[in-house]
């Protein structure tokens, strides 16, 4: 059986710890259903397309215009690991969905121009503080022990299926409404189901119910100061930077690429929806998978496959074959990045401080989503194609695998917890 943390201040005795403990890992999915990235930024080329032909700015004004909103949230992403640490998930993320839906209704109402546009990405992002995988792969974390790859695969699964979803939902909205109402209307949407998951279904982890009480806790775990010093948070930290600029640009991209080569705009959204069904077969089995092998090992297997999508994509003829097959591998790897960085980062520095620590480390995942849509932009301005920008995509891919593999066991001192450190039942 799972090792499974339950507070039993917040359930009464005859309750099931384990019922609890998935419908934490429930509450989580929902959250990550409707977070920043299947909703705003993997839905970015659908929405470039309509504005670029509502307003005449380029692909590359676009692209660049989220830069700072993803740099924005970049650098919250340490404060927000403190937050969830000291505080817990539940307020913030009810608090953060009410914010989001009207974010999201001022950037479709008033995105006058590229500059307005931008700033309004900015505050969209920033209402969505906690609209990202780290506050629940936290919670999750601090729930599970010896299941915590498959807890964690089974949550962020949610992310794949709607990355699946919402890129058709988009421009079926924008088809019907105009793309200024598609925003607004996708905002409703994030607070309708977030609302709900953090009222009814999240619950902290019993760890920081004994911080906040004042109890001991005795949650093995290394502080962060002392993480900051280990090899292996710098090639976590420098592979999972490249991996994202890699993924993010090719992933947004995806629709843009296929459109170029003559394929229909409903058609090349659907071609996400094979990204995001793909991202939940690689959730699944790496979440799994991550329990049985060694995580390092199996996560550089997994970085390899956007080098075999971007190579699909650079062959002379694009066919729905292989636009499918560069969409699948795209998604494998989109499917293993938080899972893999979390979980890996949990057995590297143990579950104490595991907000803080994942919160650093997701600004480097953070920062290759922002920087990678823009340089992919930036590069089809200069050159019109994407040539370039796949062959250096597909580098960068093996290079990041590479650096993974690099950490051996020894790196990972904390993959057998002990049970009774933390008063947690097998």
């Amino acid at each position: 059986m799972s090792l499974i943390l339950e507070s039993d201040s917040e359930i009464s005795p005859s309750a099931s710890r384990v019922d609890r403990a998935w419908s934490v890992v429930a509450g989580a999915g929902l959250l990550m259903f409707v977070n920043l990235g299947p909703v705003l930024y993997y839905t970015s080329g659908v929405f470039t397309k309509a504005i670029t032909d509502d307003t005449g700015w380029t692909r590359g004004t676009i692209a660049a215009a989220g830069l700072p909103a993803n740099l924005l949230i970049t650098s919250t992403l340490p404060l927000v690991g403190w937050a969830v640490d000291a505080y817990g998930t539940r307020r913030i993320a009810l608090l953060s969905s009410i914010l989001f839906a009207i974010g999201m209704s001022l950037l479709g109402q008033f995105s006058q121009t590229p500059a307005l546009y931008s700033l309004l990405l900015v505050v969209a992002y920033a209402c969505g503080f906690a609209l990202t995988p780290l506050p629940y792969a936290q919670i999750v974390s601090g729930w599970f022990d010896k299941r915590r790859g498959l807890a964690l695969g089974l949550m962020l699964t949610m992310s794949g299926l709607a990355t699946a979803l919402f890129p058709p939902l988009s421009s079926a909205l924008i088809t019907e409404f105009g793309w200024r109402n598609a925003y607004a209307l996708l905002g409703f949407v994030v607070f309708a189901i977030a609302a709900f998951a953090a009222v009814v279904l999240l619950r902290d982890p019993p760890q920081l119910a004994n911080r906040t009480l004042g109890r001991e806790d005795s949650t093995p775990g290394l502080p962060v100061r002392s993480a900051l010093t280990r090899r292996a948070f710098w090639t976590l930290f420098a592979g999972f930077f490249l991996i994202s600029i890699a993924i993010g640009g090719g992933s947004t991209s995806l629709p843009l690429i296929l459109t170029d080569r003559g394929v229909p705009p409903q058609q090349a959204s659907f071609i996400m929806t094979i990204v995001g069904a793909t991202m939940v077969v690689g959730r699944l089995s790496l979440g799994a998978l991550l329990d049985r092998m060694f995580a390092p090992r199996l996560t550089a297997m997994v970085f390899l496959a956007p080098t075999v999508a971007f190579g699909v994509l650079l062959l002379p003829d694009t066919t729905s074959a292989n636009a499918m097959i560069a969409a699948g591998f795209l998604g494998l790897a989109l499917g293993a990045e938080v899972d893999a960085l979390t979980y890996i980062v949990s057995r590297a520095f143990g579950i104490r401080y595991l907000g803080r620590i994942l919160g650093f480390l997701m600004v480097a995942f953070t920062l290759g989503l922002a920087f990678g849509p823009a340089l992919f932009g930036k590069i089809h301005d200069q050159f019109q194609n994407y040539e370039l920008a796949l062959w250096g995509a597909a580098g960068i891919s093996a290079l990041a695998s590479a650096l993974i593999a690099t950490l051996q066991r020894s790196d990972l001192p904390f993959a057998t917890e002990q049970a009774a450190a933390s008063g947690r039942i097998h």
